[in-house]
């Protein structure tokens, strides 16, 4: 976990755009199971998440907040995302800049953890997207995508 200026942390903007072209369709329908496929190979083909921090400068926590599924931690493709959301959440002016960077494929499990302090799912790049998935079947996926990389 780092926290690099904002711009040190942009990814790829082919994979952002993968990321935005597949969220469309998994949205509109989220029982469609290779349009869910697509999206979070999208998201897993980033080389970090980017979360909102949260907490001491020694200890960061990644934000956290109730959703109508419950608990539920916010990931994010860019640093505009999250300064973006940290703003819409309320976060005062001068801590939406504290940003923690997590590599993949190390991040799933990393957010998986927080299952033991009660979180139940993660969202990703909410308000842009806002996918969901249960902290449950969050490290399977990862996995799961790098055992299957063919897609």
């Amino acid at each position: 976990m780092s926290d690099p200026s904002a711009s040190q942390l942009d990814p790829d903007a082919a994979l952002v755009a993968a990321i935005d072209a597949a969220a469309g369709p998994s949205m509109a329908a989220p029982d469609d199971r290779e349009a869910q496929e697509r999206l979070w190979r999208a998201v897993f083909a980033l080389d970090k998440w980017i979360f909102i921090a949260r907490g001491t400068d020694d200890q960061p926590t990644p934000f956290a907040a109730a959703t109508e599924q419950g608990p539920a931690i916010f990931a994010f493709s860019t640093p505009q995302r999250a300064q973006d959301a940290a703003a819409g959440f309320g976060i005062p002016k001068e801590e939406v800049d504290r940003l923690l960077a997590v590599p993949l494929p190390d991040a799933a499990g990393w957010v998986a953890s927080y299952a033991e302090a009660g979180v139940e799912s993660m969202v990703f790049d909410v308000p842009v997207i806002g996918a969901m998935a249960p902290l449950a079947n969050l490290a399977a996926m990862a996995v799961w995508i790098q055992q299957h990389p063919e897609g």
